[in-house]
């Protein structure tokens, strides 16, 4: 029993690869997390822009529908004024 008890041993000493992995990992990740940051805010502004750009697209369609259909009118009028010249 008292071969089992030796094999479980704590140390309180910290070895210096220890640490200097500890920093690496940390670096690594606040890398990882400020460049996940960065593309998050990179997307923010395409989608915002992309939103800008939709709308003033549907402000476009608006306007040409709004020509079409003022234009059918007068093709349309001029199309009765012809019909009753004709009768």
């Amino acid at each position: 029993m008292t071969q089992q008890t030796e094999h479980w041993h704590l140390s309180k000493s910290i070895s210096i690869t220890q640490i200097a992995s500890i920093i690496l990992l940390a670096a690594g990740l606040f890398t990882w997390g400020s460049d996940v940051e960065k593309r998050v805010g990179e997307n923010a502004q395409a989608i915002k822009h992309e939103s800008a750009m939709r709308a003033l697209e549907q402000k476009h369609i608006a306007e040409f529908k709004d020509e079409i259909r003022t234009r059918l009118q007068r093709i349309d009028s001029k199309l009765e004024r012809l019909i009753e010249r004709g009768e």
